[in-house]
């Protein structure tokens, strides 16, 4: 017979009953009243017989200790005798199973009673198919009274029942960027304590980034699922969906968070300054703390600026598996401080900063140096960067001429070099000039002391070539004047002996010895005579005194002597 039909029946049945019992209190009302009237007593009228009736009735499928049983609770105003279960399939609609049900408990204060009746998985009329059930009940009161077709909410389910077990590491950290999803699905069958794998069955995984993932277990009932890239705050949740014969099951959420692990860097150059072009390499280690302990920290990336400034690395380095990192660096022309930065997803940022002082090679090319029958050496030569060093020489300062007397040294300071603005060779300046000599026969060299300019960029100290600058030296001796007064028109005689040093000082012949004057109240020195020498370096001359003068001889010297004046004797005519 279908629910339906049944249905309308109880229905029919409820209003017979009804009726039935309105007609009664009807005719024992009247016949009361009658009674009451004929005596001329007034007396109570007798109470009605109340109304079996059932306010609220549950069912439920319950296992206790291994057993399914099928549970009812009914809420009725007089005592229940019997209780009759039907199961009716929600998929169909049919009456698949009549379980007659025991009183296990019951509340007379209350109206409330327990009735249970074991249920088996099976063929009816000796079990039930797994699925989901409506249940209504059949009662019978105490009196005899029968109502029938009565709901027992909510609908009762004889499902196996999944558990889902899952396992994940949910911390992102440098250690855990890919965290890998397992879990295992099993399955309880009603009035079973085992639980089996639930074998090759699909799974779903409900993720907020991903949406639906579709899964399927292996023949123990597990799964995987590789998280490539989740992001924080992702969150999941794996399931069974529900179907006839499986009752649905869902893990609890499970939101992704993120650990930042610390990172420390310490490294440090080969050399702290350097000469442009010279190799230089950089190397550390790279360390993070996952859990408390500082730990090598491999395959990280180090990336390596030219200043603090620069958003674009020179070069890059990665660690070993003991978070050791080297690198070159490249070629720089200029001081400067070294940047290294270490760290990235789920690693704090580190750096260190290296200074490196960068020197300059310099050079002085084309020296040349002179020396005049004056005594005096003139220089030139250019101040310049080694070829193929870029950049260029702050200025002149530092440069001096220095002299020896032999090619060796010890060397002396001679000058200077006065401020010069023409440029030359690679960066450089061209210096020239002229200093006094100190001897007659000497060596002469620049000498580049260096510097360092205000960016703190080293130029190195240079030398150039050594020069051989020389004249014989020169002297006229036992010069004298015929007489220290000498009258008007009167005449004067100078004479002396002209040497040069060779070893020795020798008698110098045949040289030219201009007799040279300084008349009273004048600056300008005049000459009178230009004798020569003799073979005994001897030269004479006389001639009219022309006025009171200072009287002395000068031999000006020539392409290999030096130049020499005499002792000056004054002479003063009358």
């Amino acid at each position: 017979m279908s629910r339906s039909r049944v249905l309308i029946i109880l229905a029919l049945a409820v209003a017979l009953i009804g009726l039935a019992s309105a007609q009664l209190a009807a005719t024992a009302g009247a016949a009361a009243a009658s009674a009451t009237r004929s005596a001329g007593v007034a007396t109570p009228a007798p109470a009605a017989s109340p109304i079996d009736t059932v306010t609220d009735v549950s069912a439920a499928i319950t296992a206790t200790s291994g057993v399914e049983e099928l549970v009812v609770t009914a809420d009725s105003t007089s005592p229940l005798s019997d209780v009759l279960a039907h199961l009716w399939d929600t998929s169909t609609s049919a009456d698949t199973l009549d379980l007659t049900l025991q009183e296990t408990a019951s509340d007379a204060d209350t109206g409330s009673s327990t009735w249970t009746a074991p249920v088996t998985e099976g063929t009816p009329p000796d079990g039930l198919p797994l699925g989901t059930y409506d249940v209504t009940v059949d009662v019978t009161f105490a009196d005899g009274t029968v109502i029938t077709g009565v709901d027992a909410a909510p609908p009762v389910a004889f499902q196996d029942t999944p558990s889902i077990t899952v396992q994940v590491n949910s911390v992102l950290s440098h250690d855990n960027e890919q965290p890998a999803l397992t879990g295992t699905v099993t399955m309880l069958a009603p009035g079973s304590t085992t639980p089996v794998a639930y074998a090759d069955q699909p799974v779903v995984l409900e993720d907020s980034v991903l949406n639906q993932v579709t899964l399927t277990t292996d023949a123990n009932g597990d799964f995987s699922f590789p998280f490539t890239d989740p992001q924080p705050g992702e969150q999941f949740t794996v399931a069974v969906q529900p179907t006839t014969t499986v009752a649905g099951a869902t893990t609890p959420t499970t939101t992704f968070t993120v650990q930042t692990d610390q990172v420390a860097i310490s490294a440090s150059l080969s050399a702290k300054s350097v000469t442009y072009g010279s190799k230089v390499t950089v190397g550390g280690t790279v360390s993070y703390d996952p859990d408390g302990t500082s730990e090598p920290l491999s395959a990280e990336t180090v990336d390596i600026y030219d200043g603090p400034d620069s958003n674009t690395p020179v070069a890059v380095a990665v660690t070993n598996g003991a978070g050791g990192f080297s690198a070159a660096l490249p070629k720089e022309s200029a001081s400067l401080h070294w940047v290294l930065r270490a760290g990235g997803e789920y690693l704090s940022a580190a750096s260190v900063t290296l200074p490196m002082k960068v020197s300059l090679p310099t050079v002085i090319s084309g020296f040349q140096a002179t020396l005049n029958t004056s005594w005096q050496v003139s220089f030139r030569g250019c101040l310049a960067l080694a070829a193929g060093t870029p950049g260029y020489i702050p200025s002149l300062s530092g440069l001096t001429i220095q002299y020896a007397a032999g090619p060796n040294g010890p060397w002396h300071t001679l000058g200077t070099v006065p401020k010069q603005s023409v440029v030359c060779g690679n960066g450089g300046w061209a210096f020239s000039g002229t200093l006094e000599a100190k001897r007659n026969y000497a060596y002469y060299r620049a000498w580049y002391a260096g510097t360092t300019n205000v960016a703190g960029t080293g130029f190195l100290s240079a030398a150039s070539g050594k020069v051989l600058a020389w004249k014989y030296e020169d002297r006229i001796t036992s010069f004298s004047v015929s007489k220290r007064t000498v009258g008007s028109g009167g005449k004067l005689t100078v004479s002396g002996i002209l040497q040069f040093y060779l070893g020795g000082w020798r008698n110098y012949a045949n040289q030219p010895v201009q007799i040279i004057f300084l008349e009273k109240g004048s600056k300008k020195w005049y000459y009178i005579a230009v004798p020569r020498t003799n073979s005994s370096g001897k030269f004479s001359a006389t001639f009219t005194d022309p006025a009171s003068a200072t009287w002395s001889a000068e031999y000006v010297g020539n392409s290999t002597h030096l130049g020499w004046m005499a002792p000056m004797i004054y002479v003063t005519v009358k």
